[in-house]
């Protein structure tokens, strides 16, 4: 969609300003590192340029994270091997998160243009196809996000591997608890509902009548935090490595002499577990978001 150059001009001062405001505020709180700041400011930007329902998506996804990260961090210091005071996340993390969903952006600027679609996959598929691959992939890291920072510091059952359903030492990768998987749901669903809150807006700013009503986006938000919970467990069950370091008294993401053996191989560390679990989120989500909106059209 073609959009004046004034109001190009004007997209652009918002997304640069709006993407340096949170990240001032992420180096404030120490959510970020100097090179994990940088990398926001290029993911924030495009996201924010291309769709503002992609930007309220962002934001809630790092604020709340950044958040609940610190969420009795003094609890998860003694589980977690590789617990990182105030979790400043540097550029690696960054682009784990928000790389799939920014190349996502770039697609849907080059395809698309700048500027929001109602999602409606008979109508308008390519925008609607990438709009949900975008939702999906923030949901999941959302919920994944949750799901970790909640359910390690929430210890209220025993995790039990994703794989085998066995008991397992809380920490291990692949392990999963109710209190996570419900914490995922609602990671997920608080990124559908901050998308449609966005999306409704503009279009009722814009006076866009929509016939094909706009609410499943919330359910896609909660599906997307559940099924990318379930793929980062599954890949942090087989293909990380996980450990019990009797020196330590904790589970390790390495093998060593003093190491016993839990769950994985040494195949993909955290940061890959991320970026590969955002990723099968947005390739599968359009897929349910098309026969979602299929079966809503069918009523009509």
């Amino acid at each position: 969609m073609a959009i004046p150059f004034l109001q190009f001009l004007i997209r652009t001062g918002f997304a640069v300003f709006s993407c340096l405001i949170i990240v001032q505020h992420g180096l404030k709180k120490k959510s970020l590192d100097v090179t994990g700041a940088i990398a926001s400011v290029v993911v924030g930007f495009l996201l924010t340029l291309s769709n503002l329902c992609f930007f309220a998506s962002c934001a809630t996804f790092f604020l709340t994270s950044s958040k609940l990260t610190r969420f009795k961090s003094n609890v998860k210091e003694k589980i977690e091997d590789e617990f990182k005071k105030g979790g400043q996340r540097n550029w690696i993390q960054v682009f784990c998160n928000g790389g799939v969903p920014t190349l996502l952006a770039l697609f849907y600027m080059i395809d698309v243009g700048i500027g929001e679609h109602a999602i409606d996959f008979a109508k308008d598929f390519t925008s609607s196809v990438l709009s949900i691959a975008v939702l999906g992939s923030f949901a999941c890291s959302c919920g994944d996000t949750w799901a970790s920072e909640i359910g390690t510091a929430i210890s209220s059952h025993v995790p039990v591997l994703i794989t085998t359903f066995t008991k397992v030492p809380v920490g291990t990768n692949g392990g999963i608890t109710i209190t996570g998987t419900v914490a995922s749901v609602l990671g997920g669903t608080v990124i559908g509902v901050a998308y449609y809150l966005s999306l409704v807006s503009i279009l009722a700013v814009r006076r866009i009548t929509v016939i094909t009503p706009q609410w499943p986006v919330i359910v896609m938000g909660c599906l997307g935090g559940f099924l990318g919970s379930v793929y980062d467990s599954l890949l942090g069950a087989t293909l990380q490595y996980s450990g019990y370091c009797s020196v330590r008294k904790r589970v390790v993401n390495k093998p060593s002499p003093s190491t016993k053996h839990i769950s994985g191989r040494s195949i993909l560390d955290n940061h890959a577990v991320n970026l590969v679990s955002s990723l099968l989120t947005s390739i599968t989500m359009p897929f349910i978001g098309y026969f979602l909106w299929k079966a809503i059209d069918d009523q009509y």
